[in-house]
């Protein structure tokens, strides 16, 4: 007897060490492809499963009801200072964003999630999702587009205060004839995981304008995203975007001179206010983390390069950009940040921008940090005209971010 009940404890403590560190694997097991609803879901529930009883009285519904919502927040403010070489200073301190999120898991194999941004006052995210299975899921709402790998990355893991690098931004919807500068779209995604894990899809059809409004076109944009793992740190991206964009305003951005004969005799090609036009892009770009499990970006931390190339076209204007970001960990929770970014926004008029990023992040705890970095920006003569600034100018950021 002694020896059963010996061997029943081993059992069990084997089995006890063996999920502590299947749990704690899955803590680990966090790259940087995760979304908001991502790491949300990760979160605990508001409340625990009621334990099953005869009489299920509205205390009962109502913990059930709560069992199944999870509740995740983050804030992020700091101070910045630009410094031109031929013009003036500024500098203040901002509120640059707060964000609550909700999910909810409403029926075996339905999941609806909200966003809400309260600097903006904007509900950024709204979506209902069938979950099949990992191979096969339907979004149906308001969510970011899964163009480049960089788009639906959280604010909350980005290295760069910045956010989106220049040509992300750009051609996810910055560009002011859309003037969508959250990334985000409304309409109907398919995605899924195939070969276990190792091949990522996505293709969505969405409106291709602003968000929080309906389409202004009448024409739908299709975003198509294949993302391969051959090993667990290293991913590899494209996707691309086939559509129509509706002007918001003029862009002088975009305006292009083009010769129509041999005398030299030009033609300016403009999109106003209000036209449809045709919007395509393209992304392709990868990921590397020196670890197979990936970051928590508190305790256990490892080296990240993330770098791609995009390019687009609005009408007749042509856009081109790349970027490389890297994190590399040196002290406990501290890590130093670089970034070399480059767009062209105009490759027809030549309008060049480069920046270049060097700082520092110190994580207090998961996804809580302090950031400090400098950026550099680097217009060519033709950016600077347009833009209608008087040089190249530095900007010093400072950024404390909490989340809950």
């Amino acid at each position: 007897m002694k020896r059963l009940l010996l061997a029943s404890a081993l059992a069990v403590g084997a089995m006890t060490v063996s999920a502590e560190t299947e749990l704690a694997e899955k803590e680990f097991d966090i790259s940087s492809a995760e979304t908001e609803m991502a790491m949300l879901e990760s979160k605990n529930t508001l409340m625990p499963a009621p334990a099953e009883k005869d009489d299920k009285d509205a205390a009962y519904w109502a913990q059930s009801v709560l069992s199944r919502v999870k509740v995740l927040g983050y804030a992020q403010a700091g101070y910045s200072a630009t410094m031109q070489e031929d013009g003036p200073n500024s500098n203040t301190f901002e509120m640059r964003r707060v964000v609550m999120m909700l999910g909810a898991d409403i029926a075996p194999h339905f999941y609806a999630f909200i966003m809400h941004e309260f600097k903006a006052g904007n509900l950024l995210e709204y979506y209902m999702e069938y979950r099949h299975n990992k191979a096969l899921n339907f979004r149906l709402g308001q969510s970011k587009t899964e163009l480049s790998i960089a788009n639906p990355l959280s604010p909350r893991i980005f290295e760069s205060i910045n956010c989106s690098p220049l040509a992300v931004g750009w051609l996810c919807g910055s560009d002011p004839l859309i003037a969508n500068g959250s990334g985000r779209d409304l309409g109907l995604m398919m995605y899924g995981d195939l070969f276990k894990g190792h091949l990522h899809y996505a293709l969505e059809v969405v409106n291709g304008g602003q968000i929080n409004k309906s389409d202004q076109n009448n024409q739908k944009n299709v975003i198509a995203k294949l993302e391969y793992k051959p090993v667990k740190n290293l991913r590899i991206s494209v996707s691309g975007q086939k559509g129509y964009g509706c002007a918001v305003a003029t862009s002088a951005y975009n305006d292009v001179v083009k010769p129509i004969d041999a005398t030299g005799t030009s033609v300016i090609y403009h999109i106003d206010k209000g036209e449809t036009y045709r919007s395509d892009r393209y992304a392709v770009g990868f990921e590397w983390m020196s670890s197979p499990k990936g970051t928590d970006y508190f305790k256990h931390r490892c080296v990240t390069v993330r770098s791609e190339a995009l390019g687009g076209r609005d009408g007749e204007c042509h856009s081109f950009g790349a970027y490389v970001a890297s994190t590399i960990p040196v002290y406990k929770g501290m890590d130093v940040v670089a970034q070399v970014d480059y767009l062209n926004r105009n490759t027809d008029m030549n309008y060049k921008q480069t920046d270049l990023l060097l700082g520092v992040q110190y994580w207090m705890h998961t996804k809580c940090r302090i950031q400090a970095q400098y950026n550099y920006s680097i217009l060519n003569d033709e950016m600077k005209a347009v833009a209608g600034l008087p040089g190249n100018y530095g900007k010093f950021m400072a950024q404390v971010q909490f989340s809950f």
